[in-house]
C-alpha cells in the first residue's frame, strides 16, 4: 500500500515492512529500500511519523509541527 509518494507498506506472514523510495544514482531508477520491520501496521505508521520528524533535523518547533500535520494528512485516508 502506498503512503504518499515516497513511502509504502507491505506485509508477509511474519512482518509489516516500511519502505522508502530512493533514486539509484547510477541508473536514475526509482528503487524501494526497507526502512524497518514491524509486528503491526500501527507500529509501521508510528515509525513513519517518527522518521518524518527526524528528517526535519529538528530545526525548529514550527517545522516539526508542519511535518507532523503533513504526515497525519498523508496517513488519514488509509484509516478505516
Amino acid at each position: 500500500m502506498l503512503v504518499g509518494k515516497d513511502w509504502k507498506i507491505e506485509s508477509d506472514s511474519m512482518n509489516v515492512t516500511l519502505f522508502r523510495r530512493w533514486k539509484n544514482k547510477k541508473t536514475g531508477e526509482d528503487m524501494w529500500r526497507a526502512e524497518g520491520y514491524f509486528s503491526s501496521i500501527h507500529n509501521a505508521l508510528a515509525a513513519l511519523i517518527e522518521q518524518g520528524i527526524r528528517d526535519t533535523g529538528l530545526r525548529d518547533l514550527v517545522t516539526v509541527e508542519q511535518k507532523i500535520e503533513e504526515l497525519k494528512a498523508m496517513i488519514r485516508p488509509l484509516l478505516p
